[in-house]
């Protein structure tokens, strides 16, 4: 599962419980194209469609989550939130309006 393996590389058990969301914290930190890798995963985990990331971006807080926006090919866009825990839950861009969650703003 994402999140496990998220948990297991991005950051230690000291550095969960020193920050809200160390998880988010540890990827704003990674080089693009590991931040890149990161969320395909993320995004395929999620059984969504990316065969090639263009760009992500942390757009912020909503809640206790991270927010952070992907874009793949084929106008592929997605938003992934990152919970404390180090879970993910990628729901297209097109559906965040109606699950009352925050618009992409995406990078042009």
């Amino acid at each position: 599962m994402f999140a496990l393996a998220l948990a297991a590389s991005l950051a230690s058990p000291a550095l969960a419980a020193d920050k809200p969301n160390a998880f988010s914290d540890r990827l704003k930190k990674l080089a693009p194209i590991q931040q890149k890798a990161v969320m395909r995963r993320a995004v395929l985990d999620d059984s969504q469609y990316c065969k090639q990331v263009a760009t992500t971006a942390y757009q912020g807080r909503y809640k206790n989550l991270e927010m952070w926006t992907v874009r793949c090919d084929r106008g592929a866009d997605y938003g992934a939130f990152i919970g404390p825990d180090g879970s993910v839950q990628v729901r297209p861009c097109a559906d965040l309006a109606g699950l009352k969650l925050p618009t992409c703003r995406l990078p042009k």
